[in-house]
């Protein structure tokens, strides 16, 4: 698995997980699942992002999505 699908996914849980920890909120509930998911996405990232800090730079983690994006095609 290569570090730009690593961090996309860590991504993708951590922006999933932030709607989660809101409705569990609004709900009186215990976010278990969320905060669960946040803290995988955050260190999926972390260690993505510390594996490559150049390629993965904030001025270029939009293009590690598009290079994702661009696999995924590829394999269909």
């Amino acid at each position: 698995m290569s570090l730009d699908v690593i961090f996309v996914c860590g991504a993708l849980l951590c922006l999933l997980a932030i709607p989660a920890l809101v409705s569990a909120w609004a709900d009186n509930r215990i976010p278990s699942v969320s905060v669960f998911a946040l803290l995988s996405g955050t260190g999926l990232t972390v260690y993505a992002w510390y594996s490559d800090p150049v390629r993965l730079a904030p001025s270029k983690m939009p293009d590690a999505f598009i290079r994702v994006f661009a696999e995924l095609l590829r394999a269909i």
